[in-house]
C-alpha cells in the first residue's frame, strides 16, 4: 500500500503571519490556525490550534494578502519537527507536528486588500 501524507484544513489565523528569510533569501512564513469543530448536540464549539509553515512563493502570497482573522483553506502535509530543550540543567529532546502548506486558498480577505484574480498560490 502506498504511503500518503495529505492535509486539507480550513480555519482562521490567530495572529498576523511571522515572515523570515533564510540566508539564501527563501521566505519562511509561520502562522497559527484556529479550527472550530461543532458537534450536532452542542451549542458551543471545540477549538483546535495548528502550527503552519510555508515556503517560497506561498510566503509572498501570505505577506500580501493574509493577516490575523482571515479564513483560509490549506492544502498541505504533516511534518514532525524535533528540537532540544534544557530542563533542570538536562538536555531533552521534544517534538511537535506542524502543517507544511503547499497551497493556500483565502476564503475571505479583508476589504482593504484586492486580490486581482490571484485566487490561490501553490508552492
Amino acid at each position: 500500500m502506498p504511503e500518503l501524507n495529505k492535509v486539507l484544513i480550513a480555519g482562521r489565523l490567530t495572529d498576523d503571519p511571522v515572515i523570515k528569510y533564510t540566508p539564501d533569501g527563501i521566505g519562511v512564513a509561520n502562522i497559527r490556525l484556529a479550527v472550530n469543530h461543532y458537534a450536532k448536540n452542542k451549542q458551543e464549539s471545540d477549538v483546535s490550534f495548528f502550527d503552519v509553515v510555508a515556503f517560497g512563493k506561498v510566503v509572498e502570497f501570505i505577506s500580501m494578502y493574509i493577516k490575523k482573522g482571515n479564513l483560509i483553506f490549506i492544502d498541505g502535509r504533516l511534518r514532525q519537527v524535533k528540537y532540544s530543550v534544557r530542563i533542570d540543567g538536562e538536555e531533552k529532546t521534544r517534538s511537535k507536528v506542524e502543517i507544511v502548506a503547499n497551497s493556500i486558498f483565502p476564503i475571505n480577505v479583508h476589504a482593504d486588500k484586492t486580490m486581482e484574480d490571484e485566487g490561490t498560490i501553490e508552492y
